[in-house]
Order: C-alpha cells, then structure tokens, then sequence
C-alpha cells in the first residue's frame, strides 16, 4: 500500500469514526480507532460498529469500566465482521471473570489485558495465573512502579514460552542498563523494559544497544521522542528492526506529519508510523514464515493495546490532577 492510499484511508476512515461515535469523543481515540482499521486492513462499518457499541451497553453497567473512556476503543476491538457482537462481548467478559479470578481487580486495564487472551477457553485460566505470577515476579523487583497499568503487558508475555522469574529479572536488568542512557525512569520505561522481553525471557545483549541506536536515530532525524513514545522504541527493538526498516518508520513519519489531521496530536504520528510499518513487515513476509508472521501479528495487537493503555494512564492522571485541585 503507497503512503499516499495510507493518508487517504486514514482520513477517510476518521471520518466514518467521527461521525460514528461523535464530536464529544476524545480525537486521540478516534485517531487511533482510525488507526486500527487501516493498520488491521479492516473495513470500518459504522452499522456494526453502533451496534456493539449499544451491546456492551446492554450487558454492563454504567460504572463497568467497558463504560469508561475507552469505550469506543474497546468496541472497534470486539466489532469483528464474522462474529456476533453479543458473543465477541460474551468472550471478552469471560476473559475479563478470569483475571478476576486469578487476583486481578476489575479495571480499565484488566479488560484491556482480557483482549490479549487466548480465544481458546481451554487456556484461559492458565494464562491468567500465568498472567498473575509473572506481575507479583515484577512487583518482587519494582513494588512501587508496579501497577493495574502493567496488567496488559503481564498478560501478553506471561503467555510465552520461558521462565516468569527469569523474564521479570531480565525486565529489571533492562530497566537498569536503559537508565543511564537517557531513558527517564517511570512507567514508560518499564513498559519498555517488559516489551523488550517478547522475543526471549532471557538477557540478550544486544537489545539495550539497539533500543538507544534506534531512539537516537529517530532523534536525528528531528523526531521528537518522548517517554510515551518508549514502549514502541521497545516493541521495534525486540522486532530487531534493521536501519532501512527504522528509516521506513522515520519517511512514514514524515508523510503522517503533513497531514492537518495530526496538527495538534504530532506524539501519535510515531506509534502510527511503527504500527504501520510492523504491517509493511508482515505483508511483505507472507506465507514463507508462517510463524514469523504470527508473531509480529500478535505483536501488532499488543502494540494497539499499549497504545490505548498508555493513553488510559494519561487520561487517568490527567483526571486525578483535576479531581485535587
């Protein structure tokens, strides 16, 4: 797809959103519902997509954080074209019991985590005590930074092959080894710190070094890299993308940038770009790595989620700052 069919389904796609869920919704998340239709290469059907959105309400109440204002996030999730909504909210709210059941507390996040999930019921339960052994092991090394923000990604690598302890160790190592080169300590970069896990529960070396060559290259190139922006230099990172991969990210950018639409959003413009070009990646692999392919798909649902998740921490601190004053 050229960049310039890229811009085109963006802007036409937002505005189907737009008029979907309204001028009252925040335009980040219409943004990034946008986003998701073209980086998924769905098709966004305002019918289906109202009509999930009137099924969550019907099954949930009005403090259910499905409610909250992730709502309409979470419906361009479940409007899936071959299933019923009714059964793709079903499937999330039996996820969602899981969590709960494994010791999580009903929140934004946990429902967010809840998409990451297996479909298969069988597994479920598995995966979140796996889930919850893997946050306690995080919590073990960071008691205070460790929070319902960290749910989604506790789900998303406690489901992969290797040892929970070992994974939440090697997150520590990261974490200690990024502070030094430039990387504010804080959520973001714990967040970074987990995703650069993905691939291997084990230390690999070379990653803190391919995590600051690919954030100073996107500083040199002008973009402005901020802390929100650490969870995708992480997802790139654990993808070993190679330069002309990152210089991919960087004309991508660049083309979003020109775009009135982003005038007053340019921090969504980077995890666009890298979303984007996670999806040029698995085009262009097609069928010769099946499981390659699968993986960076799965790697594309996660990096949606954090997208969301990152947004629902600033919301939410944004409105414990208002609530004190």
């Amino acid at each position: 797809m050229t960049m310039d069919k890229v811009k085109q389904d963006l802007q036409t796609t937002f505005e189907q959103v737009k008029n979907a869920v309204g001028w009252t919704t925040d335009k980040r998340i219409t943004l990034s519902i946008a986003n998701y239709f073209v980086t998924t290469g769905k098709t966004f059907d305002g019918k289906r997509f109202l009509a999930t959105s009137d099924a969550i309400k019907q099954k949930t109440g009005w403090t259910s954080p499905l409610r909250s204002h992730i709502h309409y996030m979470m419906v361009a999730f479940l409007a899936k074209e071959d299933e019923d909504p009714a059964i793709s909210i079903d499937n999330l709210l039996t996820k969602q019991v899981k969590l709960k059941s494994a010791g999580f507390k009903n929140n934004v996040y946990s429902y967010l985590a809840a998409l990451l999930m297996s479909d298969d019921a069988t597994l479920q339960g598995l995966h979140a005590e796996q889930a919850k052994h893997l946050y306690d092991a995080m919590k073990s090394h960071h008691p205070f930074l460790t929070q319902p923000d960290d749910v989604p990604y506790a789900v998303m690598l406690g489901k992969l092959p290797g040892d929970t302890k070992e994974r939440a160790a090697t997150m520590n190592r990261y974490y200690t080894e990024l502070r030094p080169q430039g990387f504010y300590m804080g959520n973001e970069l714990q967040w970074m710190s987990q995703v650069l896990t993905y691939k291997s529960s084990s230390y690999q070396a070379n990653l803190v070094g391919q995590a600051v060559h690919i954030r100073d290259q996107l500083k040199s190139a002008g973009i402005k890299v901020k802390s929100m922006h650490y969870v995708m230099i992480g997802f790139l990172a654990a993808l070993e993308i190679k330069d002309v991969e990152l210089q991919h990210v960087i004309d991508t950018y660049r083309q979003l940038e020109t775009m009135k639409l982003f005038n007053w959003y340019k921090d969504m413009i980077l995890p666009i770009a890298v979303q984007l070009e996670t999806k040029h990646i698995i085009d262009n692999e097609g069928t010769t790595s099946v499981s390659f392919a699968t993986t960076i798909e799965l790697m594309l649902q996660a990096q949606q989620a954090a997208m969301i998740a990152t947004m629902a921490a600033t919301n939410a601190a944004v409105a414990s700052s208002v609530g004190g004053e």
